[in-house]
């Protein structure tokens, strides 16, 4: 096999990958004809594959994770695509070229095994979006580069080379198929669903004069999303606080003979300091 095969092989034979002596044929993202599609990617679909291929680099040579780190940077525009700054396609052929130029005169062995088992990672991420002939094509290619580390001896001219080129063209195939089969579908990626805060609120509320007319009691649960102790209870004689139970219940009775209007708060009581959390909810009593 000649030295530098990939290379050499790339530029004679339009949409073909040699690797491992196995012509693997490549789909043309380009030319291939097909309807466009207004549907996009789902975004929680593309961050677990962002999160999935972060993972596959972790399996990477130390000096291939060390280069690639940075380059994991995907516009959810362009992720699906090979073409520009910022695609999945782009990062998984710079993922190739930086193991085919660490392999160059490299016979680190542990190397090239840790290498082919971050494509095979980063290929498991989008396996079940691929066509099946591509999947089988994926399984005779990791085949074929393991039989290549197995057997490798540096000592034999080219070898080194030859296996450093195939785990590039295994990158550079998987960065074809996954937009040949499954980006060129769709429309870019849909924009990240907006993240609604819930809020903290009086779920039940009742006030009510005693039976002597001077006495105001107050009872409610709140239900919470933030941080609460006390309930204020507003009337016009001032405020009162009233201490949540563990279940977020408060009771009070207050000594305000003329109160036409009860407001209540929650929130959290601290050294004389209160920050609300709900709303402020208003009763009018007779």
């Amino acid at each position: 096999m000649k030295k530098n095969i990939w290379q050499k092989t790339v530029t004679a034979v339009l949409g073909a990958t040699l690797i491992g002596g196995v012509f693997v044929e490549i789909p043309n993202a380009v030319t291939t004809t097909q309807a466009q599609a207004a549907s996009q990617v789902p975004y929680s679909t593309y961050a677990s594959d962002l999160s999935g291929l972060k993972a596959a680099l972790g399996k990477a040579s130390p000096s291939v994770q060390g280069t690639m780190a940075s380059q994991l940077k995907i516009d959810p525009k362009m992720a699906y695509t090979n073409s520009g700054i910022g695609s999945f396609g782009t990062y998984l052929e710079a993922l190739g070229q930086d193991m085919h130029e660490r392999g160059i005169g490299n016979d680190d062995k542990a190397g090239y095994q840790a290498d082919l088992n971050a494509l095979v990672a980063s290929y498991n991420v989008f396996k079940s979006r691929l066509s099946s002939g591509s999947q089988s094509q994926f399984d005779s290619l990791k085949t074929s580069i393991q039989s290549q580390i197995d057997s490798l001896d540096p000592n034999v001219w080219g070898a080194v080379d030859d296996l450093s080129a195939s785990l590039q063209g295994y990158a550079f195939a998987l960065a074809n198929s996954l937009v040949a089969d499954y980006g060129q579908n769709y429309h870019g990626v849909a924009a990240k669903p907006s993240t609604t805060t819930k809020k903290s609120y009086i779920s039940k509320l009742s006030v009510k004069k005693t039976s002597s007319k001077k006495y105001v009691k107050t009872t409610g649960s709140v239900k919470l999303y933030k941080s609460a102790n006390y309930a204020r209870i507003h009337t016009y004689k001032g405020n009162a606080y009233a201490k949540l139970n563990s279940k977020h219940n408060f009771s009070k009775t207050v000594y305000a003979p003329k109160a036409k209007t009860v407001k209540v708060t929650v929130g959290h009581y601290s050294h004389g300091h209160f920050t609300s959390v709900t709303s402020t909810k208003t009763v009018h009593i007779k």
